[in-house]
């Protein structure tokens, strides 16, 4: 469990740097922005592109993050009277199901992307295609480290399942 432990660290460093160096990052640019249509410096045809460079990758690299802090969307009107058991079932089934293979679909069509932009491309389509690659595999380590904490708790070794809430959906009920 150390190993688990120490790889969701890194997701969760990962994704947290990103937020901070991409949100700041595109708060400065819509700055400049402002600034350059009263000073007419000249730099905002290339502004808006970095914005959704940098919004392209904060959502990549954030993908395994927000599953990890229980972050992604979802309906819980009929979830919200299951037993915690019946949840880490569905947690499970639906990780091994369709999170792992989304995330290695969006990976390999990410290395695709990758591969083609050896050719040619500017720096910021560069860190969009490896952002591409990383985000993925990031959110498929999230989807093994929840399935594994699921099957610990179906097996009674750990107190909750995964992805832990701060509701209380998922402590034991």
């Amino acid at each position: 469990m150390r190993l688990i432990d120490w790889i969701e660290r890194c997701i969760r460093g990962i994704g947290v740097t990103t937020a901070w160096l991409t949100v700041v990052s595109i708060a400065a640019y819509g700055a400049l922005q402002m600034l350059d249509r009263k000073l007419q410096l000249g730099v905002s045809s290339y502004l808006p592109d970095l914005s959704t460079s940098l919004l392209f990758i904060l959502i990549f690299l954030t993908f395994g993050y927000t599953y990890l802090c229980d972050g992604h969307v979802r309906v819980d009107v009929l979830r919200r009277h299951w037993s915690a058991r019946r949840i880490a079932w569905i947690e499970l089934i639906g990780g091994l199901f369709v999170l792992l293979p989304l995330a290695g679909i969006l990976t390999y069509y990410g290395w695709d992307g990758l591969m083609r932009t050896t050719k040619y491309a500017e720096t910021q389509l560069w860190a969009q295609r490896i952002a591409g690659v990383i985000g993925p595999i990031l959110l498929a380590l999230a989807g093994v480290i929840v399935a594994l904490r699921n099957i610990a708790f179906l097996v009674g070794k750990r107190a909750q399942g995964a992805p832990e809430q701060s509701g209380g959906l998922h402590n034991g009920e």
